[in-house]
C-alpha cells in the first residue's frame, strides 16, 4: 500500500483466536468442576461470554480495572448459574492461566503476517489485553518474532478507542499518521477510535455483517494480501 510502512494490528479476535481459545478453557473447567448436572455445557459458555462481554465494555470505558475483572468475571458467572462461587477463584485462575496458552490463530492470520512482513512492514500491536496474558498469547501461537512492538493499555495507561494510546503506540514504533494504518475488529475501539486519532483503517469483519467506518473492510486475512 502506497506511502505505509507500519501496520498497527489488534489481537485478540483480529488475529488470536479468543473464542476458540475460551471455549476450549471453558469446557476444560467445566469437566474439572464437576458441572454437569447443574448447567449445559451451553449455558456456562454462554452464561460466561454474556459476563465477560459486559464488562469488556465497561473497561474499554474505564469504567472498571484489570484486577475487577479478574476477580469477579467468574464471581458473577457462578452467582448467576446457582453454583458455588467457592469455586469461582479455581475456575479464574485457570482461566488466566490456561486460556492465554492456546496457540489458535485466526484463519490464514499467519499466512498474512508472513506475507506482510515479506514485503517490509513493519507489525506492532495495539491491544486493550493485559501484558502478560497478550505476551503469552504471542509466545504460545508462535507470532512474537513478526513485531517490533507491542503496546497494551498497561503501558499507555489509556486505553482503545482513546487518541492517548495511538500517540503512545506511534511514538514507541517511530512512526507518524501518514505512514501508519491500524487493523481491528472492534468498530468502536479499533476503527473508530484510529479514524479519529487520523490514522488509515482496515476493518476485519469475517462475519460481513457489521457496520464500520474504516477505509477498507476485509473478511479474510487472505483479502490482506490484495490489498497490501
Amino acid at each position: 500500500m502506497k506511502g505505509i510502512k507500519h501496520i498497527f494490528f489488534d489481537l485478540d479476535h483480529t488475529l488470536w483466536d479468543y473464542d476458540r481459545s475460551a471455549r476450549e478453557t471453558l469446557l476444560e473447567i467445566y469437566g474439572d468442576l464437576n458441572l454437569t448436572g447443574l448447567l449445559t455445557e451451553k449455558k456456562f459458555i454462554n452464561t460466561f461470554y454474556e459476563v465477560n462481554d459486559k464488562l469488556w465494555v465497561k473497561y474499554n470505558n474505564g469504567l472498571v480495572d484489570r484486577e475487577y475483572i479478574k476477580n469477579e468475571r467468574f464471581n458473577e458467572v457462578f452467582l448467576t448459574s446457582g453454583i458455588d462461587v467457592a469455586k469461582s477463584k479455581v475456575a479464574s485462575s485457570y482461566f488466566i492461566n490456561n486460556c492465554s496458552m492456546k496457540p489458535y490463530l485466526m484463519s490464514d492470520a499467519l499466512t498474512a503476517l508472513n506475507y506482510l512482513s515479506g514485503k517490509q512492514y513493519e507489525l506492532h500491536i495495539i491491544t486493550n489485553g493485559f501484558l502478560d496474558a497478550q505476551n503469552r498469547k504471542l509466545s504460545s501461537s508462535g507470532i512474537a518474532k513478526y513485531f517490533k512492538v507491542m503496546v497494551t493499555s498497561e503501558c499507555a495507561n489509556s486505553r482503545k478507542p482513546s487518541p492517548e494510546i495511538f500517540e503512545y503506540s506511534l511514538s514507541e514504533a517511530g512512526a507518524n499518521k501518514m505512514n501508519s494504518i491500524m487493523i481491528g475488529d472492534n468498530p468502536k475501539t479499533d476503527i473508530h477510535g484510529a479514524k479519529e486519532f487520523g490514522l488509515k483503517t482496515v476493518f476485519y469483519d469475517p462475519s460481513g455483517r457489521k457496520k464500520s467506518l474504516a477505509d477498507y473492510t476485509v473478511q479474510s486475512h487472505l483479502e490482506l494480501l490484495k490489498l497490501f
